[in-house]
């Protein structure tokens, strides 16, 4: 391996700044302390909700929190820049506002700019109230990140190859670093399979589903529906309501059938231990308006379910197929209709048996020697 020079610094301090914190902002924090423990000192600026909020944790992994003022966004960053003296300015999206406040005031410190969302791929907007003025902007400020910034990381290769191919950046030395799961998640046990039970087929989704954007692709209700049709229960861990907004919706889709089933929301830690009773993990995302998007992500999700030992099932986004292709951990498909047939196959088996294997090479603690490799770059450069 590469001798990361980084390590020779007594002190390896980082500002990652983003609008709302994430659970990828989370696992980066946990990883990097993992790795480099006292040697390392992070601090996070956010607009939103904290992690703790959130997540229920996260705000532990750094040394130092501050909520900034979206009104005086460019004079709070100058101050914590001025306080903390970082030597790396870690920006992440989406929007993009943070990334080009720090741009403006860093004048010696280099900002790599984290692209967790393309929203210039957006069609149904990002928040519920946008606007074609705001979409816009997201566009504009969007070229302006991606190509001021000093060096880019990409959540998977499509997002790359479409940001490669949109604006004029040089992308040889541009990480992609995908959405791992923390070690230290991996359920160590598996809970009885409540298909041991009844004979039924139980998938499971985690994470953001909305009604309030209107053909977001986390709207789900109407795949929802078509799997509890095809007389396959679909079990909903939705992430805190005070970002989805859409507890009434799902609760009252639950109340339509017997095979859909809406839980309370979890800490990460018990989410996948509890998912573990579950057959498979559901990652076919609302395809109407942003199928561009969905062409190039991998959610968290998508890994969060092997963690848990359970095969992906998905539609055919290309990013999403091509990594459940490569690993050989789930199924896509383009119909619902008959996914039952599909699931009883008997390479099922095998392919559980391979998703025990790779779960713990996808770990964000197995792959973090990338980031800190690029990190060496982006100093020396």
């Amino acid at each position: 391996m590469i001798r990361n020079k980084v390590k020779d610094y007594s002190e390896f301090r980082i500002l990652f700044l983003q609008p709302q914190p994430c659970v990828r902002t989370l696992k980066y924090a946990k990883a990097l302390k993992h790795y480099f423990g006292k040697q390392i000192t992070l601090c996070l600026g956010y607009t939103g909700y904290s992690l703790n909020r959130i997540y229920g944790n996260g705000d532990e992994y750094f040394d130092r929190i501050v909520h900034l003022n979206p009104i005086e966004i460019h004079n709070d960053i100058i101050d914590v820049i001025d306080d903390f003296k970082p030597m790396i300015v870690h920006c992440h999206n989406a929007p993009n506002t943070l990334t080009l406040s720090a741009i403006k005031v860093c004048e010696n410190i280099p900002v790599v700019h984290d692209v967790h969302e393309v929203l210039s791929v957006h069609k149904s907007g990002f928040f519920s109230d946008d606007d074609e003025t705001t979409m816009t902007k997201y566009c504009e400020e969007e070229k302006m990140a991606n190509e001021q910034s000093d060096k880019r990381i990409y959540a998977t290769e499509g997002i790359k190859d479409y940001i490669e191919n949109r604006y004029s950046v040089d992308v040889d030395d541009d990480l992609v670093f995908y959405n791992y799961v923390s070690e230290s998640l991996i359920p160590s046990h598996f809970k009885e399979k409540l298909s041991n039970r009844d004979g039924d087929i139980h998938i499971v989704y985690i994470g953001c589903v909305t009604s309030v954007v209107e053909d977001s692709h986390y709207d789900l209700r109407e795949i929802f529906k078509d799997i509890a049709d095809n007389q396959i229960h679909i079990h909903i861990y939705p992430t805190k309501n005070i970002i989805t907004k859409s507890s009434h919706s799902y609760k009252k889709l639950d109340d339509t059938s017997e095979f859909i089933h809406l839980h309370k929301n979890l800490s990460r830690r018990k989410l996948l231990q509890e998912i573990t009773r579950y057959d498979f993990g559901w990652a076919g995302l609302n395809r109407a308006e942003n199928n561009k998007h969905l062409e190039i992500v991998l959610p968290n999700k998508v890994t969060e379910y092997i963690a848990s030992g359970l095969p992906v099932l998905a539609f055919p986004h290309k990013t999403i197929k091509r990594f459940i292709e490569k690993n050989y951990v789930g199924f896509t498909f383009s119909n619902i209709d008959g996914l039952e047939f599909l699931l009883e196959k008997p390479e099922v088996s095998k392919m559980r048996e391979n998703i025990l294997l790779v779960r713990h090479q996808l770990t964000i603690e197995k792959q973090i020697p990338k980031l800190v490799n690029f990190y060496d770059t982006v100093l020396n450069n």
